[in-house]
């Protein structure tokens, strides 16, 4: 008998710090875990008592792909967004993974795949697109847009009516102002205010934040093997 949406166990890809942190935050909002796809460990490792399943070859495999859910534990942006669009692609369903603790309006969206670690706040009218993952204490203002995969370190703060373009990186601590834009695959500096739009693909950092240099895309060779 195929398994029904609500008992199919989630797979975690990626088995580090930030797996980690989603794997308790799934437990904690009663997903019953499977392990991991790691290709740097070995198949029977286990992490955090749960085991390593294998490497990207099982992201390949219709029939594991479709008895499973799956969640990107993934700390990289770039990354984290290569391997939810490859899982999207084959069909795999990947659910936003709320920590009980947080709080959603109910006028706002999230994408699939979204992770709130916990004690977060997302306001009315806020979207969230796939695979956005924000840590502790994160704060979303009414009407803000967070692009794929942006990340929110723990204590951010984000106003209402920001932008917050595809693959950005908020360091820990950050403050945005109201209707401002943070552009594609930006990083903004711990501790940092930005008070003014910050163009695509940049480092800025101070308060008021400030571009110090250019933020090259990460290699090429993160996310998953295709081979």
């Amino acid at each position: 008998m195929s398994k029904t949406e609500n008992d199919k166990p989630l797979v975690i890809i990626g088995s580090g710090g930030h797996a980690g942190c989603l794997l308790d935050v799934a437990q904690l909002a009663a997903f019953t875990v499977a392990g991991f796809i790691d290709r740097t460990r070995s198949p029977g490792e286990l992490v955090n008592g749960e085991p390593v399943l294998g490497g990207d070859e099982l992201l390949f495999d219709a029939a594991f792909t479709a008895e499973h859910r799956f969640a990107v534990g993934i700390g990289s942006p770039v990354a984290r967004r290569r391997y939810g669009e490859l899982l999207l692609q084959k069909g795999a369903e990947c659910p936003a993974i709320v920590n009980p603790s947080s709080y959603v309006s109910p006028h706002a969206t999230l994408g699939r795949g979204v992770l709130l670690m916990g004690m977060n706040a997302i306001n009315h009218g806020a979207r969230l697109d796939d695979f956005v993952a924000l840590d502790w204490q994160v704060t979303i203002g009414h009407g803000s847009h967070l692009g794929s995969a942006v990340f929110a370190g723990p204590g951010s703060r984000v106003a209402g009516d920001v932008v917050c373009g595809r693959d950005s990186y908020l360091g820990l601590g950050c403050q945005v102002i109201e209707q401002v834009r943070i552009g594609r695959g930006s990083l903004i500096g711990a501790g940092s205010t930005v008070t003014r739009d910050i163009p695509d693909h940049v480092v800025a950092v101070g308060s008021p934040a400030k571009v110090i240099r250019q933020h090259n895309q990460a290699p090429a060779d993160l996310g998953p093997d295709r081979s």
